[in-house]
């Protein structure tokens, strides 16, 4: 069974309830996988490499400053619904930080090149036109800080959950 890891921000209780239950009817592939999150770096280290890597984030993330994201505002890609930040500059300055930082791993193994658009994903879709008639509830605005970064374990493809295996702190820790 092949492992990957996934470096994500986990939004708080308030925004994975709002998500529960559109996430539940339409991503059913990850709802049980792993909770509602802002994807970092995906693929990330491989599992034997865990150890080290947490050691680098945290040495990167101590000076990395904590930092508020409004989710407020819905958005799409051809076959995804999803929240976007409407202040994602801090999202996308860690994400270059990241991608510095480790290089060999870029978001999304690069697929999606530079022009990162920082999102939390609600739903997905085979057909484009599926998302056309959801109805969704009116748009929130979620305002929360970010103080840590989650690294999760988990199996690419399966029904098993992604387990937590770090949680590493932004800022410096007194």
């Amino acid at each position: 069974m092949e492992l990957e890891t996934a470096l994500m921000i986990i939004p708080p209780a308030k925004v994975q309830a709002f998500a529960f239950p559109i996430r539940e009817q339409y991503d059913a592939a990850s709802f049980n996988r792993v909770p509602a999150h802002i994807t970092l770096l995906y693929p990330f280290v491989p599992p034997d490499q865990i150890d080290a890597a947490v050691a680098r984030l945290t040495q990167f993330c101590a000076s990395f400053p904590p930092f508020e994201i409004v989710l407020d505002r819905y958005g799409r890609f051809t076959d995804t619904l999803f929240l976007e930040p409407s202040n994602p500059e801090k999202l996308l300055e860690l994400y270059q930080c990241l991608t510095t930082t480790f290089p060999e791993y870029p978001p999304y193994n690069g697929d999606h090149g530079p022009d990162l658009r920082p999102h939390m994903t609600l739903a997905r879709f085979e057909k484009p036109e599926e998302g056309e008639t959801i109805e969704l509830p009116p748009t929130p605005n979620f305002t929360f800080m970010v103080k840590q970064l989650h690294l999760y374990l988990g199996t690419p493809d399966g029904d098993d959950p992604f387990i937590p295996r770090a949680v590493i702190l932004l800022g410096k820790q007194t």
